[in-house]
């Protein structure tokens, strides 16, 4: 008997639904946004991710660069003005450094540029174009051991040309886009800061698989021989070391870097250390905690926006209750409880917004694709997203049609079926 009333009261709403198509979909709207935006919102923080962790795989996960500053990167955070008044890493240092046992490959590395916005930028230009903020790195040739750099182009500089100070360089794709367009720069020749240096080789162009400005930087770099840098600029005098560790030694290298500096820098027994020590992959464990931040702060203003979907929800229910009081009344008299009649405009509330839910999954489960096919991002609808959208939204019609319901379930037969 129960199973036939639940049977007659689904028809009933399914019957509602299509007769009134316009007001339906009207009410549909504000849910199927709602959803969408937050499979959306989940794809591409999912993406994010999954882009992070491929990047922090392939970009060298055992290299570990030494500084003086206790710093995460470049321009996650400004160095304390301790940090600041420390006495920066030598050629000597690195030298050090690279005759221990443990380390697989080191390269110390000289900075002349800025890796983001910044007044102190360096000059670089050919055939009368000038290259946009670039960022010129002094290192070793075994560089491309330490970390991901490929060569497309020409080659890497050799170690004979390090050692005798030869101005060459190897240049990104958007370097050598800006200054050669469409000719082949290998063997031409650059201006860096008013010096003239050959190029031998063009890195390749970044995958577009990069975390968000990584791509950008990728392409700006210009590698030249650390000596030829230091010859150049005596005016830098702070050296980062960058240090390959073998797999699964990471901790066993920077423990042996780590009292090597010390025992050289002086620092007494029980002192903090007066420099910083950081490896590779912390750079993208930091993204990944802006990440998880941003979900949080995003993923329930979205959620927020199926609430507004629901205040339409209960008004459109309210309407629906004015305009089927006959009907209500009519079922009423011919013995419909007022469970029943609670329990029927719960089940038409729930459907709508439950409906919408599903084509807001939809509609996002599109948009990841398109990211996926248009620009190569690696958008994914994850399992969390599908059911906050669906609960939520299912949640949101039980919440927006219970006054409506029970409004419905009260009415007086006599009085709802006359249509006052």
């Amino acid at each position: 008997m129960q199973t036939q009333i639940l049977k007659d009261i689904v028809i009933t709403v399914f019957d509602s639904l299509r007769t009134h198509k316009l007001r339906s979909a009207l009410t549909l709207l504000g849910v199927v946004i709602g959803t969408a935006v937050v499979v959306m919102v989940g794809s591409v923080l999912t993406g994010l991710s999954a882009r992070v962790a491929a990047v922090s795989e392939k970009s060298a996960p055992n290299a570990i660069y030494f500084t003086k500053e206790e710093k995460i990167g470049p321009s996650f955070r400004r160095p304390s003005a301790e940090e600041r008044q420390r006495k920066d890493l030598t050629y000597e240092d690195a030298l050090a450094v690279a005759a221990l046992d443990k380390p697989q490959a080191v390269s110390p590395q000289k900075i002349r540029g800025s890796y983001g916005p910044s007044a102190n930028k360096a000059s670089m230009s050919a055939r009368g174009r000038e290259a946009i903020n670039p960022l010129i790195l002094g290192v070793w040739e075994n560089f491309p051991e330490i970390v991901s750099v490929s060569v497309e182009r020409g080659r890497f500089f050799t170690y004979a040309e390090r050692i005798n100070r030869v101005p060459v360089c190897v240049i990104g794709q958007g370097i050598a886009s800006q200054l050669f367009e469409e000719t082949d720069p290998v063997d031409q020749e650059v201006r860096i800061d008013g010096r003239v240096y050959r190029v031998v080789g063009v890195l390749t162009k970044s995958s577009g698989e990069g975390v968000i400005g990584s791509d950008e930087l990728d392409e700006r770099i210009v590698y030249a021989p650390f000596e030829t840098i230091a010859k150049q600029y005596p005016e830098i005098e702070g050296v980062a070391i960058v240090v390959r560790a073998p797999a699964g030694k990471v901790d066993d290298v920077i423990e042996q870097v780590t009292t090597t500096l010390r025992i050289r820098r002086n620092v007494p027994s029980g002192a903090e250390n007066n420099f910083g020590a950081n490896r590779a992959e912390q750079v993208f464990e930091v993204v990944q905690q802006i990440i998880v931040a941003l979900a949080a702060l995003v993923v329930p203003i979205a959620l927020a926006g199926l609430l507004v979907g629901g205040v339409g929800v209960m008004n459109i229910m309210l309407v629906s209750v004015t305009e089927r009081s006959p009907e209500i009344g009519i079922r009423r008299a011919l013995g419909a409880r007022r469970r029943d009649v609670l329990t029927q405009f719960l089940i038409e509330a729930i459907t709508l917004t439950g409906f919408g839910g599903i084509i807001g999954i939809a509609v996002g489960f599109l948009f990841a694709f398109a990211l996926q096919l248009v620009v190569n991002f690696p958008a994914a609808v994850p399992i969390w997203a599908i059911l906050a959208g669906f609960l939520t939204s299912v949640s949101v019609g039980l919440i927006a049609g219970m006054w409506p319901a029970i409004r419905a379930a009260k009415l007086d037969p006599v009085v709802a079926i006359r249509g006052d």
